[in-house]
């Protein structure tokens, strides 16, 4: 009997450490490509980009630039590339010129001086 009782003890904890083990999360790494288009971009075609580009797989964001003819998306990594992205571009029939990466500068952290008593 004392040897069931701790047969299933050990069992019991045996089980235990293996369900508390931590799964490791994949990280979403997210880039940002700059697309620059072959003409001004209007309102109606302003509206084409937000209804059918904002809803391909991965798309997080959508910056228009200053100067009227270049859109930046953030996407992720893993669900989507900036070929596909050109093709969602060309399915709404807007012709892209140049697609090139935008390489974010990371956030500076400010420093904070400790002072000491001596």
């Amino acid at each position: 009997m004392k040897k069931l009782i701790v047969l299933f003890t050990v069992i019991a904890l045996s089980t235990g450490v293996g369900f508390a083990q931590k799964q490791e999360k994949k990280e979403k790494k997210q880039e940002v490509v700059e697309f620059k288009l072959n003409e001004v971009i209007c309102p109606n075609c302003k509206r084409k980009i937000d209804n059918n580009i904002a809803f391909e797989k991965g798309v997080t964001e959508i910056t228009y630039g200053e100067d009227g003819s270049t859109v930046q998306v953030k996407y992720r990594t893993d669900r989507t590339d900036p070929k596909k992205l050109q093709a969602a571009f060309e399915k709404v029939k807007l012709e892209v010129v140049e697609a090139k990466p935008v390489v974010e500068q990371p956030a500076k952290k400010s420093e904070k001086k400790k002072e000491t008593k001596k």
